[in-house]
C-alpha cells in the first residue's frame, strides 16, 4: 500500500527583486525540484515521509539565476524575479489561502517593499501627467510591447512632434484667402 504524499510546510519572504522560499523538513532524501518562470515543484522524503508541493507563482521568476540548497534542516530556495518591482501581495496565482503556505518574517523586507511602492508610484504619477500611458512600462528600459514586438525608438519623438504641430496650427494666423471667404460670408 503506497503512502500519499503530505504537503510541507512552505515559508516565503521577498525583497523587490527577489523571493525567498524555504521548506523546513530535515533530512530530504531524493529531493526533486523543477524550477520553472512561474511554478515550483517540489517532491522529497523526509523521515520516512513523502512530501509533494506544487506552487503557480503570481508572477515569473529569473530561472538562470535562482539557486536552491538542501540541507540537513530545510530546502530553501534564493529566486530573483524577472522585474524590480513593489512587493507581491501573494505568492501564488490562486487567491485561496493555504495553510501549509505561511510568511516567513525573518525573510520579509518591509522597508525595502515600501521603498519600492513609494518609486513605483512616483513613476507612475508622472507618466499620467506628462500624459504618457503609465501601464505600458518604461520605454526607455527596452521592454516589448504586449504583442511582442520591440518598442519603435522615434514612437515617443514623432508623437511630441505632432503635438507641436498641433499648438502650432491652433495659433496660425489665417490665410488672405480664407480670410476673404470669411468677409464675404458675414455680408
Amino acid at each position: 500500500q503506497e503512502k500519499t504524499a503530505k504537503t510541507p510546510v512552505v515559508k516565503w519572504g521577498q525583497k523587490p527583486d527577489r523571493l525567498y522560499l524555504t521548506i523546513p523538513l530535515p533530512d530530504v532524501t531524493q529531493p526533486e525540484i523543477k524550477l520553472q518562470e512561474r511554478s515550483i515543484t517540489f517532491k522529497g522524503r523526509s523521515k520516512g515521509q513523502e512530501y509533494e508541493v506544487k506552487m503557480k507563482l503570481l508572477r515569473g521568476i529569473n530561472l538562470t539565476a535562482s539557486t536552491h540548497a538542501v540541507n540537513q534542516w530545510s530546502v530553501s530556495f534564493d529566486l530573483p524575479k524577472l522585474r524590480k518591482e513593489p512587493c507581491w501581495k501573494r505568492l501564488l496565482k490562486s487567491k485561496k489561502t493555504y495553510p501549509w503556505l505561511k510568511k516567513d518574517h525573518d525573510r520579509w523586507y518591509t522597508q525595502e517593499c515600501q521603498n519600492a511602492k513609494e518609486l513605483w508610484r512616483e513613476t507612475y504619477f508622472t507618466k499620467k501627467m506628462q500624459g504618457e500611458d503609465p501601464s505600458s512600462g518604461s520605454e526607455d528600459e527596452g521592454e516589448t510591447k504586449d504583442d511582442g514586438a520591440p518598442p519603435d525608438p522615434k514612437a515617443k519623438e514623432r508623437k511630441r512632434w505632432e503635438g507641436t504641430l498641433e499648438e502650432y496650427r491652433k495659433r496660425a494666423v489665417p490665410r488672405r484667402k480664407e480670410q476673404a471667404k470669411a468677409k464675404r460670408r458675414i455680408s
